[in-house]
């Protein structure tokens, strides 16, 4: 089962939004509020967050009892995100007493939330209908019925045939409009894989993804460069605009804020389609690169420029949509070590820096000549191949 988010519109009168923007803005402040109980009274756990604040907010906020209950979760999953990201960053265990302590030292305040977003549970808190295509969603001390949404035929065509899951209500401050995120659960497509296929994201100095499958076929697909003009050009005017300082270019930077993610995810969502459209039903191999930012940017080779080049590598999100949208076409992921990809001959599986010079690749033992992202793509190919030890399958990998 593959979770997808669909975005609607909603068109609301003037009362409807009034009553809507006091729902969200209670409903960061109270998210901020058990954020802030939780973080002195060290409580992180949601049954323990219900048994001391519900009926506190219940009372204080005037909210519907489903939406005390969203809250307490929220902020519980939150506190546990960020406590997962600190096992990942410094290599540890889940040990919880041994994470609470060191979120207290490493980042010592509470969780806060600045924007309107409200979460809310199907039936209870929101509703959809199809025909006409409109929702109830429940504010303080009353249920606004019949408002329109709109969007893609394509997000119809979803709710139609897979139904709907809880949803987010969300403000986009640049064009001042309420939309309403809705999760659909759609079903894994079982197909039986044709080839292995692996994949290459390369660091931010290099401008390509490379392909090579299990059949022989190599291709190498523009990637980086686009997207680090994109993110260049964005980061250049934000900085002029700050500059001036005046109304107008506030005004400015905040009809810019979201433009440049929207773009960038855009472009991933493309070349993410692309790579799984293109291939499947197949595996396809991706390097496993946790922690690899952290590493890279304590390292004291990466300063400067080549540190801020490198926190603009979106590899992981690339990542992310290949691998939910591998599972939409009947397709499968599998992470592979990424150690010495680029400098290992996939003939004679000989080892060295000398093999690779800037993104030609020549086998110091056998003489094997290849794009150097291509030999990456290769190895990984044959990492699955190996990992996957019955790949009866998947033809003889053409080295």
């Amino acid at each position: 089962m593959v979770t997808i988010s669909v975005k609607f519109k909603l068109e609301l009168t003037k009362e409807q939004k009034q009553k809507i923007l006091d729902l969200a803005k209670k409903y960061r402040d109270a998210f901020n509020e058990v954020s802030e109980y939780a973080f002195n009274n060290r409580v992180f756990d949601h049954i323990s967050l219900h048994k001391a604040l519900y009926y506190k907010l219940k009372e204080k906020y005037g909210f519907q009892s489903q939406i005390v209950v969203s809250i307490i979760r929220e902020v519980a999953q939150h506190y546990d995100s960020v406590f997962n990201q600190l096992a990942e960053k410094f290599n540890m265990k889940r040990n919880r007493k041994r994470l609470i302590e060191l979120f207290y030292k490493e980042i010592g305040k509470p969780i806060r939330r600045k924007k309107l977003i409200v979460k809310l549970v199907k039936r209870r808190s929101y509703d959809l209908k199809l025909n006409p295509r409109v929702c109830s969603i429940s504010v303080i001390g009353e249920r606004l019925k019949k408002i329109p949404y709109y969007g893609w035929n394509k997000h119809y065509e979803y709710l139609e045939k897979y139904g709907y899951g809880d949803a987010i209500l969300y403000y986009e401050r640049s064009n001042r409009l309420w939309y309403l995120i809705v999760s659909v659960d759609v079903p894994d497509k079982e197909l039986k894989p044709k080839k292995v296929v692996g994949v290459d994201i390369n660091e931010p100095s290099n401008s390509f993804v490379a392909l090579h499958d299990s059949l022989g076929k190599s291709k190498l697909i523009e990637f980086s460069q686009q997207v680090l003009r994109l993110k260049s050009h964005y980061q250049k005017l934000r900085s002029q605009l700050q500059a001036k300082g005046t109304r107008s270019a506030k005004r400015r930077l905040l009809s810019l804020s979201g433009v440049e993610k929207r773009l960038v995810r855009n472009f991933l969502h493309v070349v993410a389609k692309k790579i799984v459209v293109e291939n499947s039903p197949c595996v396809f191999g991706l390097e496993d690169l946790e922690g690899i930012r952290e590493f890279r940017e304590n390292n004291a080779k990466f300063k400067g420029e080549k540190r801020r080049l490198f926190s603009q590598w979106c590899f992981r999100e690339l990542q992310t949509l290949i691998e939910y949208k591998a599972k939409l076409y009947g397709s499968k992921v599998v992470y592979v070590n990424p150690q010495c990809t680029s400098i290992s001959c996939p003939v004679c599986g000989y080892t060295a820096k000398e093999n690779r010079v800037g993104k030609e690749f020549e086998c110091k033992n056998c003489g094997f000549k290849e794009h150097a992202d291509i030999v990456g793509a290769k190895n990984i190919m044959l990492r699955v191949l190996k990992s996957l030890q019955n790949g009866a399958f998947v033809s003889r990998p053409d080295a």
